[in-house]
């Protein structure tokens, strides 16, 4: 599957959930798929994206719970992103 099908697929999740934890068990399932079918060095490159691709996302595509989600995804991709940051000490240019 392609990132971009695949970004499909997780946003597509996302804005289904039904509430703010499934939209965690998602992402850490998308990263654990990740894991499994490609290797652990493509999981924060596509973490970025896909924060990025929520990110670019409109609220008019969607309705006010299913934005709510989207936006909590984003809060917490930032959030795993920056813990991973600081655990690792990386240059904060790598966000």
């Amino acid at each position: 599957m392609t990132t971009d099908k695949y970004l499909l697929l997780i946003t597509e999740q996302l804005k289904s959930a039904p509430h703010n934890k499934q939209v965690e068990v998602i992402i850490l399932q998308s990263i654990a798929d990740i894991e499994k079918k490609e290797g652990a060095d493509l999981i924060k490159p596509f973490l970025i994206k896909l924060r990025s691709w929520l990110e670019d996302l409109s609220p008019l595509d969607c309705d006010s719970t299913q934005w709510s989600r989207l936006r909590y995804a984003v809060i917490y991709l930032r959030e795993s992103l920056m813990m991973d940051f600081v655990l690792n000490g990386e240059s904060i240019s790598s966000l």
